[in-house]
């Protein structure tokens, strides 16, 4: 008799009742080892094997239970096979990169926090970067072989001496010729440069665009975003932030080559915090194409002065007599003061503050609204009316899935300690007037 050793991201987790992995005799604990001979690890591998199949179709379905190996035959149903598998277990980044936001997290904060994720299925899935320098030549022939894609590589600079000082290592594989691996595989892939001065700027910014776009059409973006850096750097490389000239000159340097190269024209972006930064005018709608670097902080200030600018005041339920209490980051605040607080006033009615709380967790240098702490928006609150007619709303995404700011607090304690009606604001702020006709009812 033989025995396998169990591999946790291919076992099932869950399996629809009536289904015919249930009527074949599959239980939820079993591991599932092929499907008709096309080797699974996971639940991408399962959705691959599994996806072209029609009702109808007749598979056979390779597991282990109990450390020993069967085979069934499954039919499949009009809704698939209904077996479920476990989540993916995240990979590990081993790079010591010097600008790593990880390594600035002050201690005591959740485990959570601290995992450093370098996994091309989650880059796959979720769109997180990745640096490409944990593969394994299995993990490349199966990107080749799936079409996994688009991917989305931090390259920060494609010079191999910078990145591997940038990295934190010695044993990194040069990107240039991972990047024309994947475009030779017909893989596309969304780049970032974390711009981090007197590292990557200058010669080494320009060479690194340069050699990127040399990729293009398989290069969909290059996101250029500067470095974040905490109050908590001891023991750390000396880095300074992005100064208002280091914004300036690379602002006037990427516009120049956008200008003259239209495949920079279609791919080069910029953050907004630069813009802000350098105190110049965010750029117009048609500068980020479809968005592709939204959630890397390039675009989000253009898509909300826009759907400000296209707010209506019947859109907007009648709050007179309301305080509305609006908790944002600094870097935010005279944004939402310029563009939209006038009108919120005037649409709803409410007594409109907007509050910016420093950052007492990473220090002042942090400014982004959904790094705020519980303890923060906490002490924003402190001193707001408990008079019933008081409503908080926070920033999105500054909760995570359990209601939990970054130190820990958890929402439920922060309306009870504060007795004021707190709300998260939505994630799309063409939604903004929905939500406050929600919470207004």
């Amino acid at each position: 008799m033989c025995f396998f050793l169990p591999m946790e991201e291919r076992r099932i987790i869950e399996i629809s009742s009536g289904s015919p992995a249930d009527l074949s005799g599959l239980k939820v604990g079993d591991e599932i080892v092929s499907v008709d001979g096309e080797k699974i690890f996971d639940a991408i591998d399962w959705e691959f094997a599994t996806s072209s199949l029609s009702d109808g179709d007749v598979v056979e379905i390779e597991f282990i239970r109990g450390g020993e190996r069967f085979f069934v035959d499954v039919e499949v149903g009009r809704n698939g096979i209904g077996i479920e598998l476990a989540p993916l277990q995240v990979r590990r980044c081993k790079n010591k990169c010097v600008f790593c936001f990880i390594h600035q997290l002050p201690r005591g904060l959740r485990k959570s926090l601290y995992v450093k994720d370098e996994d091309f299925r989650f880059s796959f899935l979720y769109g997180s970067y990745i640096t490409l320098t944990n593969l394994t030549e299995d993990d490349w022939r199966r990107i080749e072989r799936q079409k996994l894609s688009p991917l989305y590589i931090s390259v920060h600079a494609t010079d191999d001496t910078v990145r591997k000082k940038m990295l934190g290592s010695e044993n990194i594989p040069p990107i240039l010729s991972q990047l024309r691996r994947l475009k030779n595989a017909g893989i596309s892939f969304h780049t970032q440069i974390v711009l981090v001065p007197e590292y990557n700027d200058g010669d080494v910014l320009r060479k690194t665009v340069a050699d990127l776009l040399d990729f293009y059409p398989y290069l969909s973006s290059i996101a250029v975003v500067p470095v974040g850096l905490t109050e908590h750097r001891k023991n750390l490389p000396r880095i300074r932030p992005v100064l208002k000239d280091d914004a300036v000159r690379i602002i006037d340097w990427h516009f120049d080559l956008r200008n003259r190269d239209e495949r920079a024209r279609n791919v080069l972006q910029l953050a907004d915090e630069f813009f802000i930064i350098a105190g110049e005018k965010i750029p117009p709608m048609s500068y980020y194409d479809d968005f592709p670097q939204y959630e890397n902080g390039v675009g989000m200030v253009r898509d909300f002065i826009d759907s400000a600018e296209n707010w209506k005041g019947e859109d907007f339920p009648d709050m007179s007599g309301k305080n509305l209490v609006i908790i944002t980051g600094k870097i935010f605040a005279p944004i939402l003061k310029k563009y939209a607080a006038e009108k919120l006033k005037k649409f709803t009615g409410a007594n409109l503050k907007i509050i910016a709380p420093e950052n007492s967790l990473f220090g002042k240098s942090v400014t982004v609204a959904n790094l705020l702490s519980g303890q923060d928006v906490a002490s924003a609150l402190s001193n707001c009316r408990r008079d019933g007619n008081t409503i908080a709303i926070l920033p999105p995404k500054i909760l995570n899935e359990d209601g939990l700011f970054l130190d820990d607090i958890s929402i439920d304690k922060l309306k009870s300690s504060t007795k004021v009606p707190i709300y998260t604001a939505p994630d799309d702020v063409h939604n903004f007037a929905k939500f406050l006709n929600i919470l207004n009812t």
